[in-house]
């Protein structure tokens, strides 16, 4: 049986000698028709490229075996698997030589012009920078450009910038100033200053609004509580407000006191809510002073409600003291707070619970600041006709000179300095944290809730510098103006332009 199956292997196998001479065959036939199709090739000229007809066979289908450079068989339209080689494209001689001569016969801006297509967005860019590129400017090198500016859109803006209203510019409590009749730059800043707190302050427009709105809640609440009175305190009680500021209630009622404060606190919301006085109210309950917030329907004004805390009350009665009782610093005090308050609000620290400075520490820092002042204690200066050098100094005391570390503020008996070791305020793990001793109770600290103000405290210096180059820049054009050095460059000069206060402060839209 093992005679049957190697029978036939050995029938089949052909003598070695007769492989290598039919292998030898072969491989003469295939060297001879590369032979041939090489002379076929060189017999073409590169003007008479191969026509589509010889490429094809009878039926019109191409030979996979006769493309050319770059052509891809009938099964290029299948995507590329992993493993396919890529086929890049390439352009022959005689369509690479082409283009050189028809390039000799043009200049090189014009085939630069034509490699290089022009985007939509850059129309119009490269005639403006063309004479760079003319000149030689070398590739790497830093590149220049030049404004462009349109006399009509100019002229146009200026109209604009003249037919808006004041309200709508950064500040337009500029226009109320006599830049003119100034003969320094201290002049100059207070009257700036006088300018500004006139124009934040609030008007009897303001004022009627307000007060209808404490009157609208007063009427809502007193139909649900009955013995209810309703006291307004803070900025509202003192007229220090700024145009967006807020109003603080206090609610006095004794059945509110033995009742739960939460849910007082949504009935107070229930009430608002019915009587079409906000849309939504909010309620903090689990605050150290548990309110109700919201915002009136009309005249979109943030009202912020409390119960039976009667330490708002007597802090407004203290600061409307100070504003009456300090003879020739009234007006002084006001426009300290009103500045400082704007500066603090613009840049979102002026509330506590985020770290800034409340109301009530800002007008103790000002009444302090004027207490403790060495020349308005003497009597050498007069606050009222110096406010532009009282504010700079304001910030340069608060920003840069005071010690927070050591030393803490009362205004108390005249205004005085303490140290926190002493009293037992100093605090080893916040060191550089503010303290200042409330007029009414002088164990509690009623700063040491603004845990940013170290932040606060280089803003301030932020201010005091810029302010001052501000200063010198104006005395410096003053002076220019007073000796005949200067030519105005521009027909129409901006009351902005002399302006030192609104390099730190603006009004916004909302104002």
């Amino acid at each position: 049986m093992s005679d049957t199956v190697l029978q036939p292997r050995q029938k089949s196998r052909a003598p070695r000698s007769h492989r290598r001479k039919r292998t030898k065959e072969q491989e003469d036939e295939r060297g001879e028709a590369k032979e041939t199709a090489v002379e076929h090739d060189y017999d073409r000229t590169p003007k008479e490229p191969r026509s589509k007809r010889a490429r094809t066979n009878g039926k019109g289908k191409e030979k996979d075996s006769e493309l050319e450079l770059g052509e891809l068989p009938d099964d290029s339209s299948r995507p590329f698997e992993i493993g396919d080689e890529f086929i890049p494209f390439a352009v022959s001689d005689n369509e690479a030589e082409a283009p050189k001569i028809q390039d000799s016969h043009r200049s090189n801006a014009e085939i630069t012009k034509e490699k290089a297509r022009e985007r939509e967005w850059d129309k119009g860019k490269r005639e403006t920078h063309g004479d760079a590129s003319r000149e030689g400017v070398s590739r790497g090198t830093k590149r220049t450009y030049e404004m462009v500016f349109d006399d009509e859109d100019l002229r146009d803006h200026r109209k604009r910038r003249q037919d808006f209203p004041p309200t709508s510019r950064k500040a337009p409590w500029i226009t109320k100033v006599d830049w003119d009749g100034c003969l320094n730059v201290a002049e100059m800043l207070h009257r700036e200053v006088e300018a500004f707190v006139r124009y934040m302050s609030p008007t009897e427009v303001e004022e009627e609004i307000r007060g209808l709105v404490i009157t609208l809640v007063s009427n809502a609440i007193t139909n649900a509580f009955p013995d209810a009175r309703i006291l307004p305190f803070g900025s509202y009680e003192t007229k220090l407000y700024l145009p967006n500021g807020d109003i603080d209630l206090v609610i006095k009622s004794d059945s509110m006191a033995y009742s739960d404060k939460v849910n007082v606190l949504r009935t107070l919301a229930n009430v608002i809510k019915r009587a079409r006085i906000a849309s939504k109210v909010t309620i903090i309950a689990k605050a150290k002073v548990p309110i109700i917030k919201f915002v009136t329907i009309h005249g979109r004004i943030n009202v912020d409600i409390s119960i039976n805390q009667g330490n708002g009350v007597v802090a407004g009665d203290i600061v409307n003291g100070f504003l009456n009782s300090m003879r020739g610093c009234g007006f002084a005090l006001r426009s300290l707070v009103i500045i400082a308050k704007a500066f603090l609000n613009q840049r979102g620290m002026n509330e506590v619970y985020t770290g800034g400075l409340g109301s009530y520490s800002i007008v103790c820092l000002a009444v302090s600041f004027l207490q403790m002042h060495p020349k308005i204690r003497r009597g050498e200066i007069d606050a009222e006709k110096n406010l532009g050098v009282l504010v700079m100094e304001f910030f340069e005391l608060y920003g840069c000179y005071f010690n927070y570390e050591e030393v803490g503020i009362s205004v108390r008996n005249g205004g005085s300095y303490f140290s926190k070791r002493q009293r037992g305020w100093y605090d080893f793990t916040k060191k550089n944290l503010l303290s200042i001793e409330d007029p009414t109770d002088f164990s509690n600290d009623i700063s040491k809730g603004s845990y940013g103000i170290a932040k606060v405290r280089q803003t301030l210096a932020g201010a005091h510098g810029i302010m001052t180059s501000m200063a010198f820049l104006r005395a410096g054009i003053l002076g220019a103006r007073r000796e005949g050095r200067t030519y105005p460059l521009r027909r129409h000069g901006e009351p902005e332009d002399m302006s030192i206060l609104s390099s730190i402060l603006g009004v916004t839209q909302e104002v």
